[in-house]
């Protein structure tokens, strides 16, 4: 069986996920079946195989939907297919109140010919928080991985096992895509003027670190030090990928959302 992960990642709870469906889905080999299991970043504009059994696809949430790259990835970049591949579709999210991105990914999906037999969403650790937002505690940040394990491994187990059922986490009103998607775009307008209030202070040792991971070539490093471009996606990578945390929000410093590490151990 091909399996094919494309997932988007802010800082890095998405990616977490994917990673620990490709680690179950490696463990759960059965008998002489081997499953091919390939992820794969859609920073690059990456093509999905056509080739596929299964297709699991992932981002984060931002104001009520997934982020509009990836909405925009999924019409240009998923071929169409006769077939009836399987797939999956999971968001990754601080809350519950508006985790809409699996409708609007996997209504493109069924209208390319894909069978949607899973959309689900991962409560994840808060790592965007700003102004109003708080991050969480120790104890909710380890319960909530802990939780996010479980899930995959359910998910993995009910799939290969051939047990799973088309289910939704929640009820949404899929007739309401269209308008979520308009959202989606006024937020990503909206972040290319927020994305000017990032800066980098005099802790900066100009290892071109955030610029390298920008997902939008937003980040350059000049003779004057590092500047923020016209085209931020408020997805914070570079605040919480600096190694010295250097990058500040309307001049203020965050603790950085770092608990990724210690749990992909595990």
């Amino acid at each position: 069986m091909r399996i094919g992960i494309y997932y988007f990642t802010g800082t890095g709870n998405t990616s977490f996920i994917a990673e620990q469906f490709r680690k179950e889905m490696k463990d759960f080999q059965q008998d002489d079946k081997v499953h091919q299991i390939e992820l794969f970043q859609i920073d690059s504009n990456t093509i999905v195989l056509s080739d596929l059994d299964l297709l699991i696809i992932g981002g984060p949430i931002y104001a009520g939907n997934m982020p509009e790259k990836l909405l925009k990835w999924a019409v240009k970049n998923i071929p169409k297919t006769n077939t009836q591949t399987k797939a999956m579709v999971y968001s990754t999210s601080a809350g519950l109140g508006n985790p809409h991105g699996v409708n609007s990914i996997a209504s493109k999906l069924e209208k390319k010919g894909y069978d949607v037999i899973r959309k689900d969403y991962f409560e994840m650790p808060r790592n965007f928080y700003f102004n109003r937002y708080e991050a969480h505690t120790e104890e909710e940040i380890e319960n909530r991985f802990r939780l996010a394990k479980e899930r995959v491994k359910q998910w993995v187990v009910e799939f290969l096992d051939e047990e799973i059922e088309p289910r939704e986490a929640f009820s949404i009103d899929t007739k309401g895509i269209w308008n979520k998607d308009i959202l989606a775009g006024v937020f990503s307008f909206m972040a290319k003027k927020m994305g000017k209030n990032f800066s980098a202070d005099q802790a900066c040792i100009e290892c071109g670190q955030c610029v390298d991971n920008c997902p939008q070539n937003n980040i350059s490093l000049e003779a004057s030090g590092i500047k923020y471009k016209n085209q931020c996606m408020m997805c914070t990578r570079c605040i919480h990928g600096c190694p010295v945390n250097a990058i500040m929000y309307n001049d203020q410093k965050f603790v950085q959302y770092n608990h990724l590490l210690l749990n992909n151990k595990s």
